[in-house]
């Protein structure tokens, strides 16, 4: 029960004060993930120099979990190349070509 209280306090730190819930206005990718089953909708905003992404933010609306998870995505994401953040985000990192369920039903809103 302890790593769920850890979980929760992260992913409520994250959705209550983001630190890159915001507009870049030197971004030069910007990206929209939408799931139409629950609403979600988060616009992705990256600055990209020399094949690294040198910042980041987003903007939007969803669930809590879809907010704090675009957060904590972009906290990964920065300093990376652009495909090693797609690797990072996506499906081939596991083998069986998906995420593991960390229960809760909510993996939708993480991979948007």
């Amino acid at each position: 029960m302890e790593s769920r209280s850890f979980y929760n306090t992260i992913l409520t730190e994250h959705n209550l004060h983001p630190l890159h819930k915001q507009v870049l206005k030197d971004a030069n990718l910007a990206l929209e993930g939408v799931n139409p089953s629950c609403g979600d909708d988060i616009v992705l905003q990256l600055k990209v120099e020399d094949g690294k992404i040198t910042d980041g933010a987003f903007a939007g609306s969803g669930c809590a979990v879809s907010q704090a998870s675009a957060d904590m995505m972009i906290d990964l994401i920065i300093g990376k190349t652009k495909e090693e953040a797609f690797y990072e985000s996506t499906f081939q990192k596991h083998p069986q070509g998906h995420r593991p369920d960390t229960g809760g039903g909510a993996g939708h809103c993480r991979l948007l």
